[in-house]
């Protein structure tokens, strides 16, 4: 499937690199944010519309289950990895966010 996307990085379609996963009955997607950015507030806030316009595989009545890893450092100005789990049968998304350190070392 293709990827829709606004002014915001393509989402990387794993399955197309991976043979296993392309078999899977779900597909998975990685991309990155800067967090405090205006595209990653609004995928905070409406995770669901986002991916819904940027995946196409998902609509927009769809569920999402998120898992923060690295909490600690917070959510400054600083790169968040996203991994998602996209389930077309169970019409929901597993979305997995890495904060990376900022660059200043510092956690907020």
């Amino acid at each position: 499937m293709t990827t829709r996307v606004r002014d915001t990085k393509l989402w990387t379609k794993i399955d197309d690199v991976s043979q296993e996963i392309r078999d899977e009955p779900w597909s998975m997607y990685w991309r990155e944010w800067k967090t405090g950015s205006d595209p990653f507030e609004e995928f905070l806030h409406d995770p669901v519309g986002v991916l819904a316009e940027e995946i196409a595989e998902v609509g927009p009545d769809w569920t999402v289950t998120t898992t923060v890893a690295n909490h600690q450092v917070g959510l400054r100005a600083s790169p968040i990895c996203i991994v998602a789990m996209v389930v077309p049968n169970e019409r929901r998304a597993y979305l997995w966010l890495y904060k990376h350190e900022p660059e200043d070392g510092k956690a907020s």
